[in-house]
């Protein structure tokens, strides 16, 4: 089968791909997730005409005063000034009926209850007034829109107790592998620790994804019919990991294309993660990674990342290509794009010492990648490179065009 370019494979692989139904989430628990639909607000705030100072509430063109009251934050004095009167007011505390500004206590002189201005006061100083910040039904969120932190505390402020978001996708993880073992356990001659049901349950769960089940399978082929034909019943995603090559005991490859009725693609013109194969199963996505650490790293980030993020109502759930400077030399790339694992600081980004596939040390402390389009020419350290980080948001663009540029 000839091996499918990054683009093509893409487009293939997200077509039909859209977010989830949305849900209520409760506000507390939404930062980080994707708006289903606009957010307005539902009252005007402040709420009530508030003091943005201790001080005084009174009448600006009268004085002295004698103060009657206190009005604090959550209890206000409930009553209307008349002529001549103040009250003791603090920050946040409600402005009562027939005071017209707030006098800093800083400006203020009191002998019991008669009170003094030294300087001022002005008229509607240091009053917020009700509504003077939002109005009811102005428009604060637009769908689409990654809460942070920040929104979820001005929706709380504003009374929201649940927010209209895309629902999380599930994904269930499975490694498959007559070799592996969990970590923690003695090996026998042969064998190797499992990491990559751990790695991608991880890297799911951090994209934003429920990961709700994470199995080992052998190289079995009934097994292997038997696990994805249950997991496509409770899961969005399938990952699984090992088994898509052409080996006698690469089963996954063929499971996937039989319960999918096909695949979309399988073998992409890339290094590592050459053997990855896409298909669907109603509305379930599953993605067969490489059993290889780093193969299967890199292509989680091309692949699965981009639908987790889709699902979850991302607009731009791709990884971003930048340009930064290489900081060593880069010999010739060969007729695949290549994704050599680096560490990026201050502008520039190095590859780790090691880069093979199954090399576990290609992986520690990385948070990038160097892409290499297919051919490219030598690069010398302090010339531009590609690169891709491993963190902060996603491409604005359709990654077609991005690969395509790339590859040509």
């Amino acid at each position: 089968m000839a091996l499918i370019p990054i683009d093509e494979a893409l487009g293939l692989l997200m077509e039909g791909v859209v977010p989830l139904p949305a849900e209520a989430v409760p506000v507390a628990d939404a930062a980080g997730r994707f708006l289903s639909e606009a957010v307005t607000s539902p009252v005007a705030f402040p709420f009530e005409n508030n003091s943005a100072m201790d001080g005084y509430a009174l009448r600006a063109d009268q004085g002295p005063w004698r103060v009657i009251g206190e009005s604090a934050a959550g209890k206000p004095f409930g009553g209307r000034l008349g002529d001549n009167e103040a009250i003791r007011i603090f920050t946040g505390a409600v402005v009562p009926e027939g005071a017209d500004t707030v006098l800093m206590q800083e400006n203020a002189k009191r002998d019991g209850d008669l009170l003094q201005a030294t300087q001022g006061p002005e008229l509607g100083r240091h009053i917020r007034h009700a509504g003077s910040d939002i109005e009811v039904g102005q428009p604060l969120l637009d769908a689409g829109q990654r809460l942070r932190p920040l929104d979820t505390g001005a929706m709380a402020g504003l009374g929201y107790g649940t927010l209209p978001c895309h629902r999380r996708p599930r994904v269930i993880v499975f490694s498959t592998g007559d070799e592996l073992r969990p970590a923690g356990t003695e090996l026998a001659s042969g064998q190797i620790y499992e990491s990559n049901g751990v790695q991608l349950a991880a890297t799911a769960a951090a994209a934003g994804a429920e990961v709700i089940a994470r199995y080992h399978l052998p190289d079995q082929r009934a097994v292997i019919d038997e696990a994805l034909a249950d997991a496509v019943k409770r899961a969005d995603v399938v990952l699984l990991s090992g088994g898509v090559s052409v080996g006698d005991h690469d089963h996954v490859g063929a499971a996937l294309d039989a319960l999918c009725g096909g695949l979309e693609f399988h073998k992409v013109r890339m290094k590592p993660g050459k053997p990855v194969a896409a298909g669907r199963c109603g509305d379930c996505t599953l993605i067969g990674l490489p059993g290889n650490p780093a193969s299967a790293a890199v292509a989680f980030e091309l692949f699965a990342r981009p639908v987790l993020r889709t699902l979850l109502g991302d607009r731009r759930p791709h990884r971003r290509v930048l340009v930064r400077t290489a900081g060593a030399d880069l010999k010739a790339s060969g007729p695949r794009a290549e994704f050599q694992r680096g560490r990026w600081s201050g502008g520039t980004i190095t590859g780790t010492k090691r880069q093979g596939s199954g090399d576990l040390s290609s992986l520690t402390g990385v948070n990038a990648f160097i892409v290499r389009p297919p051919n490219s020419e030598p690069v010398k350290a302090g010339e531009p490179v590609f690169c891709m980080p491993l963190f902060g948001r996603g491409d604005a663009n359709p990654p077609e065009a991005q690969w395509a540029a790339l590859e040509s």
